[in-house]
């Protein structure tokens, strides 16, 4: 059997790699550019917090909210004409789906697309609403691509891998390109990497134009597969784990990407999912910006102080991407909150009498402390059987409000016991230092 006949893609040959070039990109931007202006950028509000000069490059304003467009478009524009009036399939978690699903539509080519079922409904709703075709199946990315490549050979198709076809990482390296226009003193670039296609496309533009500058991949240390490969010096599978940063939790790493990058990464950060959803509420509360939790990936490895030799630097953090949803940005808040110490998670035995209900809510009224969540417990107290357990969560000032709590609460009410980070050691994230006398 001939590898025609196998499930093989010719683009994505492990043993012929391709290798993306400045060129590329700048061939990719002049067939672009017609359809799609170029992203702004905004200087961060926070520069002498962080001591040093933090540009934001803006890919959430794309049509379809990330910068997968960029591929996608070119992708789409460099079809073979008789694969243009038969169409496409990819398989995809979202992002790079829609900006196919957006852009096939505008260019009158149909768009087949296979998701996980584990895939968001916002984001599968928003392919079906652009016209494509939507099957759901597999329950990974990976198991995805292989049945979108057995129905690219069942129904004459063109595949197009939407996390490593050297059509897609060529498009997205025009970002880069718009980088070096836009900000031409830029020191460093900090890039989300998940399968590595961005990270590879950026360093192989800023490399040919500006090799003094810096770039950084930042990848959650939850599905650190990038970083792990460049360890091993070899591309590596991990099992997949849910993350914050759920569309760059991939089990495997592209191939052309591996081999793009490989050489020109100057250093890859891996970051705690707190610090994530840390960054997403900075950006929330701070820059007015809405942000997914890859794209929150690049301040979160400021935040988190893992990159001290950018201070006095011209930092350009890619915001990636703002397609999260409603019920996610609100937990990620929360849990942003919670890891600052401004949610604060306890509970505390009292007698079940309006009197004892009373003076701890005004106890906790005149330490300014705002109660957003009580859960009263009647039945499983031990003890005494005219007490309740009452849980609590209150929004405090910052960590040194909430601290106060803790003491006011331990020395009132000698039972208190303390379920946040960092008040009860049990629970304490790598995220939070101890700072000694």
């Amino acid at each position: 059997m001939t590898r025609r006949y196998e499930d093989f893609d010719e683009f994505c040959d492990p043993d012929n790699p391709r290798t993306i070039t400045y060129d590329d990109a700048v061939n990719a931007q002049g067939r672009i550019r017609k359809y799609m202006p170029d992203t702004p950028f905004t200087i961060s509000h926070r520069q002498r917090e962080f001591a040093m000069n933090i540009f934001y490059k803006l890919e959430t304003v794309q049509k379809t909210g990330s910068f997968k467009e960029r591929g996608a478009l070119n992708a789409l524009e460099m079809l073979p004409l008789d694969k243009k009036k038969l169409g496409i399939v990819v398989a995809s978690l979202g992002n790079q789906a829609m900006g196919l699903c957006y852009y096939g539509q505008k260019l009158g080519i149909p768009v087949t697309v296979v998701m996980p079922v584990s895939v968001p409904i916002g984001k599968l709703q928003q392919c079906h609403n652009l016209g494509a075709k939507v099957v759901v199946q597999g329950g990974n990315l990976y198991e995805s691509q292989r049945i979108a490549r057995a129905v690219a050979r069942e129904k004459g198709l063109a595949y197009i891998n939407g996390r490593d076809h050297p059509h897609i990482l060529a498009g997205y390296g025009t970002l880069a390109l718009e980088i070096l226009e836009q900000i031409p003193a830029v020191d460093a670039v900090l890039v989300p990497v998940g399968s590595g296609g961005l990270v590879a496309a950026i360093a192989a533009v800023i490399k040919h134009a500006k090799p003094e500058c810096l770039v950084y991949g930042i990848q959650s240390e939850k599905m650190p597969t990038f970083f792990k490969s460049l360890e091993a010096g070899e591309r590596v599978t991990l099992p997949w784990l849910s993350s914050v940063a759920d569309s760059i939790a991939m089990p495997n790493v592209g191939i052309n990407a591996f081999h793009t990058a490989k050489p020109l990464l100057d250093k890859m950060v891996l970051v705690n999912e707190d610090w994530i959803t840390k960054a997403i509420l900075h950006l929330v509360e701070m820059e007015r910006l809405v942000v997914e939790g890859a794209a929150a990936c690049t301040l979160s490895a400021i935040l988190s102080n893992l990159v001290p030799e950018l201070k006095t630097k011209n930092v350009v953090c890619i915001l990636s991407g703002g397609n999260i949803d409603a019920i996610l940005i609100s937990r990620c808040l929360d849990r942003g909150l919670a890891a600052e110490g401004r949610l604060i998670k306890f509970k505390v035995p009292i007698k079940g009498t309006a009197v004892s209900f009373q003076k701890l809510l005004s106890f906790l009224a005149k330490g300014g402390y705002n109660v957003k969540r009580l859960f009263q417990d009647r039945v499983w107290v031990e003890n005494d059987i005219y007490r309740v357990e009452v849980k609590l969560v209150c929004e405090t000032r910052n960590l040194e409000h909430a601290l106060e709590l803790k003491r006011l609460m331990e020395r009132e009410y000698t039972n208190t016991v303390f379920e946040t980070e960092p008040f009860n050691d049990k629970y304490t994230c790598p995220c939070y230092v101890r700072k000694c006398c």
